[in-house]
């Protein structure tokens, strides 16, 4: 999801400046689309990192900082924006740290629908094999 992606590099910068979310602003242009490919090894557009740019406005993790920067110049993080990147950093942190058997019952309990149908598809062919004496 490159919003996200679009305020873990504001994050990222604010933690190697020591700055504060009032003291950063960005530009959605081709340096910032270049810098995040780069750094997460993505192929997103200009127009993806615009179209996220626009859902972080909508969610109010970004606002404007200064008029007549244009749509997407001159964006300012707010502290909405913050929490949304740090708890999406660290749900995927938990994720990612999980044990080979966690693995495993997450994928069962996610996919526990298509594990029902094989199971009902299983009985049910086992009740007609019981049923005709094949």
């Amino acid at each position: 999801m490159p919003e996200f992606k679009l305020l873990d590099n504001v994050i990222d910068y604010m933690e190697s400046t020591g700055s504060t979310y009032k003291l950063v602003t960005l530009g959605v242009d081709e340096k910032l689309l270049n810098e995040i490919n780069s750094q997460n090894n993505t192929t997103y557009t200009l127009n993806e990192l615009e179209k996220a740019a626009d859902k972080c406005l909508a969610h109010e993790w970004l606002t404007h900082a200064t008029m007549g920067g244009g749509k997407y110049g001159s964006l300012r993080i707010t502290p909405k924006g913050v929490g949304a990147a740090r708890s999406r950093r660290k749900a995927e942190e938990l994720k990612a740290s999980r044990t080979w058997l966690k693995k495993s019952s997450d994928y069962i309990e996610d996919h526990k629908g298509i594990l029902i149908f094989f199971g009902a598809v299983i009985a049910l062919a086992t009740f007609i094999l019981k049923v005709t004496g094949e």
